[in-house]
Protein backbone atom coordinates (compact mmCIF):
# COMPACT_ATOMS: atom_id res chain seq x y z
CA UNK A 1 0.00 0.00 0.00
CA UNK A 2 2.45 2.38 0.80
CA UNK A 3 4.52 1.58 -2.62
CA UNK A 4 0.72 3.26 -4.17
CA UNK A 5 0.80 6.02 -1.47
CA UNK A 6 4.30 7.15 -2.38
CA UNK A 7 3.43 6.73 -6.10
CA UNK A 8 0.37 9.08 -5.58
CA UNK A 9 2.38 11.32 -3.12
CA UNK A 10 5.01 12.38 -5.98
CA UNK A 11 2.05 12.85 -8.39
CA UNK A 12 0.26 15.25 -6.12
CA UNK A 13 3.89 16.49 -5.57
CA UNK A 14 4.14 18.02 -9.08
CA UNK A 15 0.63 19.28 -8.81
CA UNK A 16 0.96 21.17 -6.06
CA UNK A 17 4.49 22.62 -7.50
CA UNK A 18 2.42 23.32 -10.75
CA UNK A 19 -0.33 24.95 -8.60
CA UNK A 20 2.37 27.15 -6.87
CA UNK A 21 3.82 28.43 -10.23
CA UNK A 22 0.11 29.40 -11.52
CA UNK A 23 -0.44 30.96 -7.82
CA UNK A 24 2.74 33.11 -8.70
CA UNK A 25 1.90 33.87 -12.48
CA UNK A 26 -1.71 35.02 -11.04
CA UNK A 27 0.04 37.25 -8.01
CA UNK A 28 2.08 38.92 -10.97
CA UNK A 29 -0.75 39.39 -13.45
CA UNK A 30 -2.43 41.03 -10.66
CA UNK A 31 0.37 43.53 -10.06
CA UNK A 32 0.32 44.39 -13.70
CA UNK A 33 -3.12 45.29 -14.05
CA UNK A 34 -2.57 47.01 -10.76
CA UNK A 35 0.42 49.09 -12.40
CA UNK A 36 -1.40 49.64 -15.23
CA UNK A 37 -4.57 50.97 -13.88
CA UNK A 38 -2.12 53.24 -11.49
CA UNK A 39 -0.74 54.75 -14.81
CA UNK A 40 -3.92 55.19 -16.57
CA UNK A 41 -5.81 57.06 -13.25
CA UNK A 42 -2.26 58.86 -13.15
CA UNK A 43 -2.06 60.10 -16.64
CA UNK A 44 -6.08 60.92 -16.53
CA UNK A 45 -4.81 63.06 -13.56
CA UNK A 46 -2.46 64.37 -15.30
CA UNK A 47 -4.21 65.31 -18.44
CA UNK A 48 -7.23 66.93 -16.52
CA UNK A 49 -4.71 68.80 -14.95
CA UNK A 50 -3.98 70.39 -18.35
CA UNK A 51 -7.22 70.88 -19.30
CA UNK A 52 -7.38 73.11 -16.28
CA UNK A 53 -4.76 75.02 -17.14
CA UNK A 54 -5.57 75.62 -20.79
CA UNK A 55 -9.19 76.69 -19.96
CA UNK A 56 -7.89 79.55 -17.90
CA UNK A 57 -6.43 80.54 -21.12
CA UNK A 58 -8.53 81.03 -24.35
CA UNK A 59 -9.53 77.54 -25.69
CA UNK A 60 -11.64 76.79 -28.51
CA UNK A 61 -14.32 74.81 -28.30
CA UNK A 62 -13.40 72.03 -30.25
CA UNK A 63 -10.41 71.74 -28.31
CA UNK A 64 -12.15 71.40 -24.88
CA UNK A 65 -14.60 68.90 -26.36
CA UNK A 66 -10.96 67.11 -27.73
CA UNK A 67 -9.96 67.05 -24.16
CA UNK A 68 -13.41 66.02 -22.48
CA UNK A 69 -13.53 63.57 -25.31
CA UNK A 70 -9.94 62.02 -24.61
CA UNK A 71 -10.66 61.87 -20.53
CA UNK A 72 -13.59 59.90 -21.47
CA UNK A 73 -11.77 57.54 -23.34
CA UNK A 74 -9.23 57.32 -19.94
CA UNK A 75 -12.38 56.55 -17.50
CA UNK A 76 -13.77 54.13 -19.81
CA UNK A 77 -10.21 52.39 -20.05
CA UNK A 78 -9.66 52.81 -16.19
CA UNK A 79 -13.43 51.04 -16.04
CA UNK A 80 -11.91 48.28 -18.40
CA UNK A 81 -8.44 47.92 -16.18
CA UNK A 82 -10.23 48.20 -12.62
CA UNK A 83 -12.50 44.76 -14.16
CA UNK A 84 -9.40 43.18 -15.36
CA UNK A 85 -8.20 43.79 -11.78
CA UNK A 86 -11.22 42.48 -10.36
CA UNK A 87 -10.34 39.25 -12.47
CA UNK A 88 -7.46 39.32 -11.38
CA UNK A 89 -8.23 39.17 -7.83
CA UNK A 90 -10.66 36.07 -8.46
CA UNK A 91 -7.80 34.24 -10.36
CA UNK A 92 -5.33 34.79 -7.47
CA UNK A 93 -7.73 33.56 -4.69
CA UNK A 94 -8.89 30.78 -7.26
CA UNK A 95 -4.59 29.65 -7.80
CA UNK A 96 -3.89 29.84 -3.80
CA UNK A 97 -7.21 27.87 -2.74
CA UNK A 98 -6.15 25.73 -5.34
CA UNK A 99 -2.40 25.51 -4.01
CA UNK A 100 -3.81 25.00 -0.75
CA UNK A 101 -5.63 22.29 -1.12
CA UNK A 102 -2.85 20.46 -2.33
CA UNK A 103 -0.85 21.61 0.19
CA UNK A 104 -3.16 19.86 2.48
CA UNK A 105 -3.78 17.07 0.20
CA UNK A 106 -0.12 16.16 0.47
CA UNK A 107 0.79 16.83 3.98
CA UNK A 108 -1.96 14.14 4.75
CA UNK A 109 -0.28 11.63 2.32
CA UNK A 110 3.15 12.36 4.05
CA UNK A 111 1.40 11.84 7.32
CA UNK A 112 -0.27 8.37 6.26
CA UNK A 113 3.83 7.48 5.11
CA UNK A 114 4.46 8.04 8.07
CA UNK A 115 2.07 6.32 10.15
CA UNK A 116 2.54 3.51 7.95
CA UNK A 117 6.57 3.78 8.22
CA UNK A 118 6.04 3.76 12.32
CA UNK A 119 3.53 0.84 12.26
CA UNK A 120 6.23 -1.30 9.89
CA UNK A 121 9.18 -0.28 12.36
CA UNK A 122 6.75 -1.59 15.82
CA UNK A 123 5.88 -4.87 14.16
CA UNK A 124 9.14 -5.27 13.33
CA UNK A 125 10.13 -4.56 17.07
CA UNK A 126 7.69 -6.52 18.40
CA UNK A 127 8.75 -9.59 16.18
CA UNK A 128 11.82 -8.94 17.14
CA UNK A 129 10.83 -9.06 21.04
CA UNK A 130 9.26 -12.23 20.38
CA UNK A 131 12.15 -14.04 18.51
CA UNK A 132 13.81 -12.66 21.41
CA UNK A 133 11.54 -14.01 24.31
CA UNK A 134 11.74 -17.38 22.47
CA UNK A 135 15.71 -17.30 22.23
CA UNK A 136 15.66 -17.05 26.04
CA UNK A 137 12.74 -19.01 27.11
CA UNK A 138 14.43 -21.85 24.98
CA UNK A 139 17.85 -21.07 26.41
CA UNK A 140 16.49 -21.40 29.72
CA UNK A 141 14.60 -24.43 29.59
CA UNK A 142 17.99 -26.14 27.90
CA UNK A 143 19.69 -24.81 31.19
CA UNK A 144 16.55 -26.30 33.28
CA UNK A 145 17.05 -29.82 31.46
CA UNK A 146 20.95 -29.52 31.48
CA UNK A 147 20.53 -29.44 35.64
CA UNK A 148 17.46 -31.77 35.98
CA UNK A 149 19.92 -33.70 34.02
CA UNK A 150 23.08 -33.61 36.07
CA UNK A 151 20.86 -33.51 39.34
Amino acid sequence: MSKAISLLLESVKQQEENARLLYQKAISDRAVCQKNLDAINDFREVYSGELIQAGQSEMLTSTLLQYNSFISKLDKASSDQAANLRNADAAVEKSRDHYQQLQTKRKGLEKLLEKEALEARMAAAKAEQKMMDEAALHSHLRAQRNREEQD
